[in-house]
């Protein structure tokens, strides 16, 4: 998928999230990502939503930020995808009540991870 400025919105994204992905903090965005990588760096590979449990239930205690239940996904998706750290490693797992989904796991060390999350967020990849 393609991005739009600011690189937050997919091109087929409906209008409303275009909206909303320009208003989000792009400081608040990048702890997310750095997030995503701490926790499958500590715990291995996570679906999605098991990303969500344990970035809403450590949150408070990390000190992340307060983000809507779906965004850790969403940049779970974008580190994946535009970033290109994380690679589903086969692995389907089924949330209560839901579709099954791929776990997610580095491709790189945790570190140099980081360093590609701070590159794409100041446009340097």
């Amino acid at each position: 998928m393609t991005l739009q400025t600011p690189d937050l919105a997919h091109v087929n994204d409906p209008t409303v999230s275009t909206a909303a992905a320009a208003s989000l903090d792009p400081t608040a965005t990048e702890n997310v990502m750095h997030a995503i990588v701490t926790l499958i760096d500590e715990y291995g590979p996570m679906a999605p939503w098991e990303l969500e449990q344990r970035y809403h239930a450590q949150r408070t205690r990390r000190d992340w930020p307060r983000v809507a239940a779906y965004s850790v996904h969403r940049r779970a998706s974008q580190v994946k995808k535009q970033v290109q750290v994380l690679a589903g490693n086969g692995d389907r797992v089924r949330p209560p009540g839901g579709k099954p989904a791929e776990r997610l796991a580095l491709t790189v060390e945790a570190t140099a991870a980081h360093a590609a999350i701070r590159r794409y967020m100041r446009g340097e990849q």
